[in-house]
Formats: structure tokens, sequence, C-alpha cells
């Protein structure tokens, strides 16, 4: 196994349409937000996602998950960049707590479509949302 071959892989990363960052940068743009995502800010994202990885003993080979989250915080009355990236950052380590808790038992969008759901519940109040799934991981809390 240490022999892994990475060329798949290498391969894959080498023929990704767009970038993250710009498709992230686009849904902004669409939005009239007043902020883009710098290379300094996306780094960060990546480095924080990294961390989860380790963290949770995941893989995810697309930014697919993040842009989705990204995508729907868009939406969110978030006027300043370091609010966006603050929400973005934690919604992405629910998302990643959730996925090592529940693993293949269900979806990446039925996750994503819980943390969207309790976000717009909780009215984007970030320790309130975190706090939702702490204490309610299996989501099955109705509130």
């Amino acid at each position: 196994m240490t022999q892994f071959d990475l060329s798949l892989f290498n391969q894959y990363l080498s023929e990704r349409k767009e970038e993250p960052r710009t498709k992230i940068n686009q849904e902004l743009q669409v939005s009239n937000k007043s902020y883009q995502l710098s290379a300094a800010d996306f780094s960060e994202l990546a480095e924080e996602r990294n961390q989860l990885f380790k963290e949770h003993h995941l893989l995810d080979f697309s930014w697919e998950n993040s842009q989705a989250l990204a995508g729907f915080l868009v939406t969110e009355p978030l006027f300043y960049k370091s609010d966006y990236l603050e929400h973005l950052s934690v919604c992405q380590a629910i998302f990643y707590y959730l996925r090592a808790y529940h693993p293949g038992q269900i979806t990446d969008q039925e996750i994503i479509d819980e943390i969207q759901r309790r976000y717009q519940t909780y009215q984007g109040d970030l320790e309130m949302l975190q706090g939702s799934f702490e204490d309610f991981p299996d989501m099955e809390a109705d509130e």
C-alpha cells in the first residue's frame, strides 16, 4: 500500500474544469456581494479543510461539497467577507464532522440540506447551529 499509484488522482486533479475559488467568486458576483475570495482566503479554507480530513480520517477528492455550502451562504445576508468566511468555515467543519459521524449512511446532499435547514432555523447564529449538531448529530432534531 505504500506504493499507491497517484497517477489517476493526479490526472483527475489536472483535468478539473473550473477552480473552486473561481466558481465561488462567480456566485458571489452574481449575488451582488461586494467581496471576492482572494487566493489567501481560499488557501486558508483549504488548509482548514485538510485539517478536518486529518481529524476525522476522511478524504474528499473534489470541492463540490464545500462549493455547495458556499453556494447557499451566498444567498444569506452576510455583508462582510470576514463573516462569509467564518460562516463557510463553520459549515464546512460541521459537514465533515457529520460525514465522519455517518459514514455511508446518508448522502452528502442530505447533510448539506440539513445544515442549510438548521442554519435558516437559527437565522445564521453559528453557536446555536454548532450546538444543535453537537447535541443531535443523528440529524433527528426537529426544532
